[in-house]
């Protein structure tokens, strides 16, 4: 396990453990950034309403396999922004998803908003929401230099 004393080792390890070709995706190495009680929530547009779904740890990896079934899926940070206070930080990560990481065409864009603390020894995710770009909803240019 690594140490995740930095916040750059936690976002590094997020993308990298939910990016892969189909079943590749590091599920034991992702829950190593998620603090136990942390929560996980996806957001989408349904039946044209904004709907939540909010998970933990477990509950958020037994939803997210059968849709990257079968799926070639690479999640790569394209922007971030993060400020630190004491021993928390809000992080807003702006990400592309691709189908190779090289791939030219990208299939959608939005940004994770990470909450983390520091438990004085490493860094640990207590929180992310997100939501990806649609017709309405567009990343601003500021927000999509790494």
């Amino acid at each position: 396990m690594a140490k995740y004393d930095t916040i750059n080792e936690v976002m590094d390890t997020l993308y990298e453990s939910i990016s892969g070709p189909p079943g590749g995706q590091d599920w034991e190495r992702d829950r190593e950034i998620y603090h136990p009680r942390a929560l996980i929530t996806r957001t989408r547009i349904e039946q044209d309403k904004p709907v939540a779904y909010t998970f933990n740890f477990d509950e958020f990896v037994e939803a997210t396999v059968p849709m990257l079934e079968g799926r070639s899926f690479y999640e790569i940070e394209i922007g971030r922004k993060t400020d630190v206070f004491g021993q928390i930080a809000h992080v807003f990560s702006t990400y592309e998803a691709r189908e190779t990481p090289r791939h030219p065409e990208i299939q959608f864009r939005g940004v994770n908003m990470v909450h983390l603390w520091n438990d004085g020894s490493r860094w640990w995710i207590m929180s992310i929401i997100w939501d990806n770009e649609r017709e309405s909803v567009v990343l601003p240019k500021e927000w999509l230099n790494k």
